[in-house]
């Protein structure tokens, strides 16, 4: 069994969390890919036949006389998106497992089947706090489309503080999930006590969030890259880029891979973002509450007074 040698409940600054959680991804790198790709590429497999499907569907609708009155025209989509939807909600609860099973067990004794059991037995909680979150996204939605609005007009800076503004919003609905799962606050309550967690490094920690996330999409989409161009370039050499690409199988093949190419970088990087929203969680609590320091208090013996 191969011990964790990683502190999650620490205090860290703008630069430790970056630095930390690439250390702690070298050393989950393997095993946490393994497991992503257990539950990616069935999924995936889905997802081909989901575009396949799609794809043959819309030719048929334009090539027939009436292509967009069919009700069906309008549902099938929606459909897709809410499956897609839905997916990635699971996709998220999985690497939010994961990283409670790493920091309970501290060693890699886990397997696929363990973090399964565990959204199972969090399923309801999930269901529970989506439909809360909401409810409470569309209260903050009002005043944050506002700020959006102005910060559209403001060149560069009006960017990066929206993208900044972003990820604290995401901090925030992250730590307040994380509460709720972990017993320590209501479902209500948890967004209270998610903003007290956050604190005075809302702005600190959702600036680490957006670098990060800048550097995942810069490196994954390099990545994810090389397929696509390949795939382009087959397109175009083999069939051509004109009205008739779809009504083949070849061309509805092609579509479908690469989508589901962009499919699984989307599921890399969105489990690689939980897990950081896990290590910031995990910092916060140490920062905020001394869980750590107080643990490492009673395992020697004494009173926090006494130190």
């Amino acid at each position: 069994m191969k011990l964790l040698n990683f502190t999650f409940k620490k205090t860290r600054r703008f630069g430790d969390l970056i630095q930390d959680y690439i250390s702690l991804f070298k050393i989950i790198f393997k095993h946490l890919n393994a497991k992503i790709i257990s539950i990616a590429l069935p999924v995936v497999a889905v997802f081909i036949l989901l575009i396949y499907y799609l794809a043959t569907f819309v030719t048929g609708m334009i090539n027939s006389l009436e292509p967009f009155n069919s009700i069906s025209m309008s549902f099938i989509p929606m459909i897709l998106i809410l499956l897609v939807f839905l997916f990635f909600i699971l996709i998220t609860t999985f690497g939010i497992e994961y990283m409670f099973l790493l920091e309970e067990r501290q060693d890699f004794s886990f397997t696929s089947k363990d973090i399964y059991m565990r959204i199972r037995q969090h399923l309801g909680k999930y269901i529970r706090f989506f439909l809360s979150s909401i409810l409470v996204g569309l209260l903050i939605m009002i005043p944050f489309v506002i700020i959006a609005f102005v910060l559209n007009f403001i060149p560069i800076v009006g960017q990066l503080v929206l993208g900044i503004m972003s990820a604290c919003l995401l901090l925030f609905f992250n730590c307040a999930l994380f509460l709720y799962l972990q017993d320590r606050e209501g479902i209500w309550d948890s967004y209270r006590a998610s903003f007290r967690l956050i604190g005075a490094k809302v702005f600190e920690y959702g600036a680490a969030s957006y670098v990060l996330q800048l550097m995942a999409q810069i490196i994954l989409g390099f990545i994810a890259l090389i397929p696509i161009a390949i795939i382009g370039i087959i397109a175009f050499s083999t069939i051509g880029f004109s009205i008739q690409f779809f009504d083949g199988f070849a061309g509805k093949f092609l579509v479908s891979i690469g989508g589901s190419i962009l499919m699984l970088f989307l599921i890399f990087f969105s489990i690689y973002m939980v897990t950081f929203y896990v290590l910031q969680y995990f910092s916060l609590l140490e920062s905020t509450y001394k869980e750590d320091t107080l643990e490492q208090i009673n395992q020697i013996g004494g009173t926090i007074d006494e130190f």
